[in-house]
């Protein structure tokens, strides 16, 4: 320590810069066979600092998307999801933004894109809604007084009551038997049965039982966190098989 007064050696602690003719910070270095070097525990902390530094950098990069305010920030899902469906040709395929004129045109052309604008002009109407209110409402605005409607996740009859009231003939399944009991002892003069939304026999056993009319509308709310490829498989059978005008799904999936 005499030693490094002599010569006017000090050290910044935490930082590890040296600076020559000042009074050095006591505690930050020491003396070894005679020269004066940096303690080992402000080398350590000199360390620490920059890896808590380098650390905070990295948290902050990720939360923003750059820390230099020249690049721009990282596209959000949302963005990409607008972007994508800007090259979503007519009949539902994604074209890449790098197809040319040519390739364009080959695609109109093809007998893909020929398949699918039929399909979607012989399908039925779809309608996804995310919360009740939304789904009750769109009952509200599409069922007609000489409609038969199919619920498919009737549940304890909480929208079968407002359905009841606006069209001919109603029928609701469930696959909870305890929860069809309870909707029928609330909605005794509506039709309740305990079923598989996936059993397509009897459902279409349901749908004979209308003849010679068909199910005009389904409500479908198989609980609206399903997966998003279940319900679509739940709605290509229901198009398939029934046939009807117009389907309304409740689903929050993505």
């Amino acid at each position: 320590q005499a030693r490094a007064q002599a010569v006017g050696l000090s050290v910044w602690r935490g930082v590890g810069q040296c600076s020559l003719g000042a009074t050095p910070v006591e505690g930050t270095t020491m003396v070894v066979d005679g020269a004066a070097v940096l303690d080992p525990s402000a080398i350590l902390f000199a360390v620490s600092a920059a890896l808590i530094g380098f650390l905070a950098g990295l948290w902050v990069r990720r939360r923003t998307g750059s820390l230099d305010a020249s690049t721009p920030p990282r596209e959000s899902s949302v963005a990409r999801g607008y972007r994508r469906r800007d090259d979503m040709c007519a009949c539902g395929v994604l074209l890449p933004k790098i197809c040319t004129e040519q390739e364009r045109a080959r695609h109109l052309a093809s007998n893909r894109h020929r398949a699918n604008i039929l399909k979607l002009t012989t399908s039925c109407k779809v309608i996804v809604t995310e919360e009740v209110s939304e789904y009750r409402a769109a009952a509200t605005y599409l069922l007609e007084p000489d409609d038969c409607v199919l619920e498919v996740g009737s549940h304890v009859g909480g929208t079968t009551k407002v359905l009841a009231g606006l069209c001919r003939k109603l029928i609701g399944i469930d696959q909870q038997a305890d929860l069809v009991a309870q909707a029928r002892l609330k909605l005794p003069d509506v039709q309740f049965e305990v079923l598989d939304a996936f059993d397509t026999p009897k459902v279409l056993a349901l749908a004979r039982s209308l003849a010679p009319s068909k199910f005009h509308k389904v409500f479908i709310d198989i609980s609206g966190s399903r997966d998003i490829t279940t319900v679509v498989r739940l709605m290509d059978m229901y198009d398939n098989a029934l046939k009807p005008d117009v389907m309304v799904v409740k689903s929050q999936s993505r």
